[in-house]
């Protein structure tokens, strides 16, 4: 381990700068905006330096912080003519350090044959996150590295289910949060040099076009995870990534840019094949086949709004009136090498009808250039067969959080150009297992399905991918518990 650093007055200092900032934004009655309970974080900070779990603290402030929790930090700016950020690769292939919330994530499905000769499949979510805990300027008025500066966390989940239709289980990797300023270890590479990531004994490792990627968990007994991610004959290297984000107007595919009020960078690699071997339940697993996806974000909640302007609603979601603010997202690789995605936004009440639309995504296809062909894609997608889970997955007597584990979808295509995806998908998506919960590092509900993909339509093949769920857990709850925490409140206890 590292060396511990006293953080608290440095943090303690960022939060007055953050305050101030905030203070210059008006409410729409002329106000000064004022941080939800920010004497409680102010306090948290203080006892950075005495707390038995100093990263938790500072996960739960960052997060409480809300689309203030970037201020400070470098961030992609825009203009009236766009983005004032133009993406580089293979240079962006790589953790920003000097910039705010950012994470690689990956999906998996796998078919497996264990150490016992018994046949199956097997899927893998892990996602490889980075906050900063403070701006730019006070990590330079302490002399501190962005390395140093950064809380890392990596989250890793295992599904299986064997050949015998009666084996199934869950995993979830034990806790895995580092922070170098309090004795954790973690790093990235810089630009130009081969792309590493490394959160405590877990790694991505690759090449400065990332692929080949090598997964490396070490969970001891709990769950060992060594495969590695390639790209497809029917791809070039350099291409085998698509740009996400906003679209291109008449174009193909993305930007690769995020808008405000989320500004950032998003790209995917779909239909990446997988080999190696995977240990967890007391067996080892090799890979014999599978595809997985992974995805590069970099986005940083703004205090400005869609148009660039400071936000006067900055908070406005956080009251009772405004219970679940979160969003339905998907990706699906398809059997013939297509892959889609999408994502529907979850603000206010959950609409009666089950209806949250599809208002992002893309369908992919392989073209002559050895790229994808990206289509903006918009529809329905009907949630089904809700499931209730413990908002503490490991605490039943906290407070439930109900997620509706399948989904359907009515006629994913271009609605601005039909031509562009000429057969509409539908189809229903089942999870492989009842339960995908887990808790991100500030405690709050997440879920992350493995799913089978069942179309609708004879124009495109089944698949598999993942359902991931965000923003079930009403907010003021969460808020709740996670102030409890920072009070020193028992688990569970709330005032």
């Amino acid at each position: 381990m590292g060396t511990s650093h006293k953080v608290a007055p440095a943090i303690q200092e960022y939060l007055e700068d953050v305050k101030s900032q905030v203070a210059e934004v008006k409410d729409p009655s002329g106000n000064s905006i004022r941080i939800p309970n920010y004497p409680d974080l102010y306090d948290a900070a203080g006892k950075l330096d005495t707390t038995e779990n100093p990263i938790r603290f500072m996960n739960i402030i960052h997060s409480l912080l809300g689309r203030a929790r970037n201020i400070g930090s470098e961030t992609i700016s825009f203009n009236e003519k766009g983005p004032e950020y133009n993406l580089k690769f293979p240079e962006d292939h790589r953790m920003h350090g000097s910039m705010g919330d950012e994470w690689y994530w990956i999906g998996c499905h796998l078919n497996v044959t264990d150490n016992n000769n018994n046949k199956g499949k097997l899927s893998i979510l892990d996602t490889m996150q980075k906050i900063r805990s403070m701006g730019t300027d006070t990590q330079a008025k302490h002399g501190w590295t962005e390395e140093q500066v950064c809380v890392t966390c990596n989250i890793a989940t295992i599904t299986t289910i064997m050949d015998d239709g009666e084996t199934k289980n869950y995993y979830r990797r034990r806790t895995n949060e580092q922070w170098p300023l309090k004795a954790g270890q973690s790093s990235f590479s810089s630009e130009g040099e081969p792309f590493s990531f490394k959160v405590g004994p877990d790694s991505f490792t690759g090449s400065n076009n990332v692929l080949p990627l090598k997964l490396f968990v070490d969970d001891g007994d709990n769950m060992q995870i060594n495969i590695i991610f390639r790209h497809t004959d029917n791809l070039n290297l350099e291409t085998s990534f698509f740009r996400q984000g906003v679209p291109i107007p008449g174009g193909n595919g993305g930007t690769g840019i995020t808008p405000l009020p989320r500004p950032g960078i998003y790209y995917s690699w779909p239909q990446v094949t997988v080999t190696g071997t995977v240990s967890v339940g007391g067996r080892t697993y090799k890979v014999n086949s599978g595809t997985g996806w992974i995805d590069h974000q970099l986005m940083m909640p703004s205090i400005l709004d869609s148009k660039g302007k400071p936000d006067p609603l900055l908070y406005a979601r956080t009251s009772k009136n405004h219970p679940y603010d979160g969003w339905l997202w998907q990706y699906y690789n398809l059997e013939n090498g297509t892959s889609f995605t999408g994502a529907g936004f979850l603000q206010g009440e959950i609409p009666t009808d089950n209806i949250i639309k599809m208002v992002y995504g893309y369908f992919l296809e392989p073209n002559k250039q050895k790229g994808w062909d990206a289509v903006y894609i918009m529809g329905d997608q009907l949630l089904e067969d809700p499931q209730t889970f413990p908002s503490i997955c490991d605490y039943q007597k906290s407070k439930p959080v109900t997620i509706p584990i399948q989904r359907r979808y009515d006629k994913l295509t271009n609605l601005l150009n039909w031509e562009l995806l000429f057969h509409p998908i539908s189809g229903h998506a089942t999870p492989w297992y009842r339960d995908g919960s887990f808790n991100n590092p500030d405690q709050s509900f997440c879920a992350e399905f493995p799913a089978d993909f069942v179309s609708q339509t004879k124009h495109h093949p089944n698949g598999v991918g993942y359902l991931e769920s965000v923003g079930f857990e009403k907010g003021d709850e969460h808020r709740s518990y996670a102030l409890g925490v920072l009070k020193g409140f028992v688990l569970g206890e709330t005032e």
